[in-house]
């Protein structure tokens, strides 16, 4: 029996090292495991480097290199000889036993998550969420942005949008309304401090523009989301572009529309005047005041900036239409700023009014 028992054991081994040597190869090639550079934060680089070795790599292995590791019956046997695989040109892994229980969980994620922002430790975003991403471990929309809100905070927008850049990789899209008013209300934030003028303004006018870009390309977002749920023509999205698109052109060409920019979204502003007026019944039942007044104050100050604009009064049903929408917005802005608890929204918004 123990002869058996042996040769089985030994048969089980060849097979498993044959196995590593075909996976090897082609394995390495398509690696999507993340590495992390040395942080500021030894908390910080001691649970990355817990992700990584305890959910990252586990998850990248090929299906049968993972199930050894995790099946309670080849426990002794990868106890008794354990298993190296190579998971890139320089670097190795021994496979070990582990269970399900010992993995880190979306708890720890979030640790990780405040510490990146607590810690200022942006590089580490990308990497991070592309292994959450390739673990199967997905972040909710209100967490997404949360992390837009934090990195904003810290000037880090730039992160966030190559964060969506690496979509296919780390989960982050820009599909879901929460994620994408936040991420709105962040680059009116960034063109209202710098007064909607100078390189901050230019800035964020094109951000604006590369999201919506970056929603075009996501197919994804095309082809399953209905037209009042695709993001690229919510009234907020289109009301940023054209507040920060008239700024541009009230600062920088004396008020003339050079590429006819501004009326092109005006237009389509007032296209989706139906959609607005719709949110704005909705939002008293589902949303806070704060929340719906970050998606009022663009639209509001994209029409009011939109009527000082050369040629715009040369259409009339154009002016009027706008002229109207704009009471609107303003009217809905103003009993909002009465409902928001003193806070950044508030001040925005009561600044922007008295402009």
């Amino acid at each position: 029996m123990a002869q058996f028992t042996m040769g089985s054991f030994a048969r089980w081994s060849s097979s498993m090292r044959q196995s590593v040597a075909s996976q090897t190869r082609g394995y390495a090639s398509k690696s999507a495991i993340p590495s992390f550079s040395q942080t500021s934060s030894p908390e910080l680089d001691q649970l990355l480097y817990r992700f990584r070795q305890d959910r990252f790599i586990p998850s990248g292995l090929p299906n049968q290199q993972r199930r050894n590791m995790f099946k309670e019956k080849h426990r002794q046997r990868l106890e008794d000889e354990p298993i190296t695989v190579a998971i890139s040109e320089t670097e190795d892994f021994t496979l070990r036993p582990m269970t399900i229980n010992e993995l880190p969980t979306k708890k720890d994620a979030y640790e990780v998550l405040r510490l990146i922002a607590a810690n200022n430790e942006w590089k580490a975003l990308v990497p991070f969420l592309s292994g959450l991403y390739m673990s199967n471990l997905r972040l909710s929309a209100n967490r997404l942005a949360q992390i837009v809100r934090k990195a904003s905070d810290a000037g880090k927008l730039s992160i966030i949008f190559e964060c969506i850049r690496q979509g296919t990789r780390t989960g982050f899209h820009l599909r879901d309304l929460t994620v994408v008013q936040r991420l709105f209300y962040d680059i009116h934030i960034l063109a209202q401090n710098a007064d909607f003028k100078g390189p901050a303004a230019i800035k964020a006018l094109n951000m604006a523009k590369q999201a919506v870009d970056l929603m075009d390309q996501d197919a994804a977002t095309q082809t399953s989301l209905a037209k009042a749920a695709n993001p690229k023509h919510q009234p907020f999205v289109i009301g940023t572009l054209l507040e920060l698109s008239a700024a541009r052109a009230i600062n920088e060409f004396g008020g003339k529309d050079q590429a006819n920019e501004v009326l092109s979204y005006a237009r389509k502003l007032v296209a989706s005047w139906p959609l607005f007026q719709e949110q704005s019944k909705v939002a008293a039942e589902v949303s806070s005041a704060s929340e719906r007044a970050q998606e009022v104050i663009a639209v509001y100050n994209g029409l009011r900036l939109s009527l000082s604009i050369h040629g715009l009064a040369l259409d009339k049903a154009l002016h009027d239409s706008v002229t109207a929408c704009l009471a609107e917005a303003k009217s809905e802005l103003e009993k909002l700023v009465d409902s928001v608890e003193p806070s950044r929204v508030q001040e925005s918004v009561r600044s922007i009014l008295k402009a």
